[in-house]
């Protein structure tokens, strides 16, 4: 287990470092702290609890990014003043405590951080706090969803100049071009579908569960042995009738634009 404990001259490698230490060390040991003082060459913190002798100073050395702590007073008379919630255990915080298992988990759900921190920590902390580090978390690790559907014109050119043949087109709509659809299918799928595939294709709508939603369309072929074999997908707004009309018309041309008799 991680220790929490601070002594004089303890040093640092810099502010941010020390900030960190102490936070950790507050929501550990369950107090919460009050920032007398805190800029980049010092910092001086006491216990919120009125009465409670906890105090703690550090200073930046001389010609060096290095805190060191100059005192060290009291120790903590007010007990566990800290348990439902913790004023330290900020978003920013809760970010930093899930990034790693974000990385491993893009499917960590709040409700598992709750529980990871009032399990390691034990305090309790509040769901929209846990969501929204999550979603900030994500979007450190993968960069946000607006930066995503700003790079999928990109993305759809790579697509056709690494994968020579493919579809790859993203449907924008109004005066500021915003996303509306995408399709992608890609030659090696054209080809195999022309060429090996039973004429049947399967259609399907699953909903998404982004920032923003929409739906994602697929079509499906089986092979020769009665696999499925992926043909094209589409992202739409709404799955509707002229989403439908649109994504089928596209597959379409897609297979038109390389067999001159088709199935």
């Amino acid at each position: 287990m991680e220790d929490h404990t601070f002594v004089v001259g303890q040093e640092f490698p810099d502010v941010k470092a020390f900030r960190n230490a102490i936070k950790e060390a507050a929501i550990a040991q369950h107090f919460e702290l009050r920032i007398v003082k805190s800029d980049l060459i010092r910092y001086f913190d006491k216990c919120t609890t009125e009465g409670c002798p906890w105090r703690i100073r550090a200073v930046k050395l001389p010609n060096a990014p290095t805190f060191t702590i100059r005192s060290l007073e009291g120790t903590h008379t007010c007990g566990k003043n800290a348990q439902n919630g913790h004023h330290q255990a900020s978003v920013d915080w809760i970010v930093s405590f899930i990034e790693e298992r974000l990385r491993d988990n893009i499917n960590y759900k709040p409700k598992d951080i709750l529980h990871d921190i009032h399990k390691q920590y034990g305090i309790i902390i509040q769901y929209k706090q846990a969501w929204r580090a999550k979603e900030r978390g994500l979007a450190a690790i993968y960069g946000s969803s607006e930066e995503g559907y700003c790079m999928l014109p990109t993305f759809c050119e790579q697509i056709k100049k690494t994968n020579p043949g493919s579809i790859a087109e993203v449907f924008t709509t109004g005066a500021d071009n915003r996303f509306q659809r995408l399709f992608i299918s890609f030659h090696a799928s054209i080809c195999g579908f022309l060429s090996g595939c039973l004429p049947i294709v399967g259609l399907g709508g699953i909903q998404l569960k982004s920032k923003y939603l929409g739906t994602l369309l697929s079509a499906t072929a089986f092979d020769a042995d009665g696999g499925l074999f992926p043909l094209a997908f589409g992202i739409v707004d709404t799955e509707n009738d002229d989403s439908w009309i649109w994504f089928l018309s596209e597959l379409h041309k897609a297979l038109e634009m390389n067999s001159e008799k088709m199935p």
